[in-house]
């Protein structure tokens, strides 16, 4: 549990390992631009004196380099992955603010007779003389452009990579810990003690009751082991369970499920749903009482799904424990962006919202 904990807490903090990333690929570019600076220089000063500028012109061109490489990642940062429309023009906008941006800096340098800037004997230079000599810094911009996006295909490989080897670990280990609260030894024993009150009775319903249970097993022992079922299947499991939980309250007890919509074929990662209805169970209905109840609505608008459920509770309700929050975390992996979950209580109600998109 402490491995899977610690992957949690990482994807937890997934933003400031970002932050972190780019501050780094950013120092690694300060450096090798200084670098690049410094020879540069040199270079010249040892096979034209007369050819080279003051140092000061060399450092404030360095600034403007960085400013202009932090310019261009804030703007195609938020565009990636996006529309490819949305993409082109973000990078020809990019382009356009480094490359006027720069060569206006060029300009305004060589023109300003600025001793500390420019030697007095450099005599002023037009707008054209610039353009046609910043070949080369386009150049540069073509190998920034190629580092931010290398860069960030990396970034989003090892955060997949991460991702996945979390989910699998999560998944696995939150299925063996629902098969253990789902389908206890208590769960068995107060099924089974309903059953056999059914059969001793001669009630009708224990045919049903024992249809339902096989329902269950089949579901968990079955359908479960593959990484993600038929929205239906879910369904049907929670009916199953629902109803044979009944069993153990008395008849004016209200306990409904109501299911609108067509599930099609839309797939759902398994025993997602069944925690929040356990812990209806387990910490809203667990006393006997008149007061009792409980309604899960399930509602279903193309390839979204509307998970609500509202229980009694006698008392205080626990805050979420293991179970809710283990169901969070894995929601948070594999529904990243596309659910919202909510839980609440207010007076003698709890309640739980989940919103999903399952395409």
């Amino acid at each position: 549990m402490s491995l899977i904990s610690n992957y949690i807490t990482n994807t937890v903090s997934g933003k400031k390992n970002d932050r972190r990333f780019w501050l780094n690929a950013l120092l690694v570019y300060c450096i090798v631009e200084a670098l690049f600076h410094v020879v540069t220089y040199l270079v010249e000063y040892r096979q034209c004196k007369r050819c080279v500028l003051p140092p000061m012109f060399y450092v404030c061109r360095y600034f403007l380099n960085i400013l202009l490489m932090l310019l261009v990642w804030a703007i195609l940062n938020p565009l990636y992955g996006k529309p490819i429309w949305k993409v082109v023009l973000g990078n020809v906008l990019a382009f356009s603010l480094h490359y006027f941006i720069y060569a206006g800096f060029i300009f305004a340098a060589l023109n300003s007779k600025t001793n500390w800037l420019v030697w007095p004997a450099i005599k002023g230079v037009t707008f054209e003389w610039v353009v046609y000599g910043s070949w080369f810094d386009i150049g540069k911009y073509v190998l920034k452009l190629s580092a931010f996006y290398g860069l960030k295909f990396y970034l989003n490989y090892r955060k997949a990579a991460g991702q996945r080897f979390q989910l699998a670990m999560v998944n696995k280990d939150m299925q063996l810990n629902l098969l253990k609260q789902q389908l206890n030894p208590h769960f068995y024993f107060n099924t089974l003690n309903n059953l056999y009150g059914l059969a001793r009775s001669n009630n009708p319903l224990l045919v049903t009751a024992l249809n339902q249970l096989e329902n269950i097993m089949q579901y968990v022992v079955v359908d479960c082991n593959k990484p993600a079922v038929l929205l239906h299947q879910e369904i049907r499991f929670l009916q199953s369970y629902i109803e044979l939980e009944k069993l153990r309250y008395e008849r004016h007890t209200s306990i409904e499920m109501n299911v609108k919509g067509d599930p099609q074929q839309l797939t759902i990662a398994p025993l997602i749903l069944i925690q929040f209805v356990e812990n209806a169970f387990k910490h809203g209905m667990k006393e006997k009482s008149e007061r009792n109840w409980m309604k899960v609505d399930l509602l279903i608008e193309g390839a979204t799904l509307h998970f609500r459920l509202e229980n009694s509770v006698i008392g205080t309700q626990p805050m979420p424990g293991i179970g809710l929050n283990s169901v969070s975390n894995l929601l948070a992996l594999q529904y990243e962006g596309r659910h919202k979950v909510d839980w609440q209580q207010e007076g003698d109600r709890f309640l739980v919202t989940l919103k999903m998109n399952l395409s």
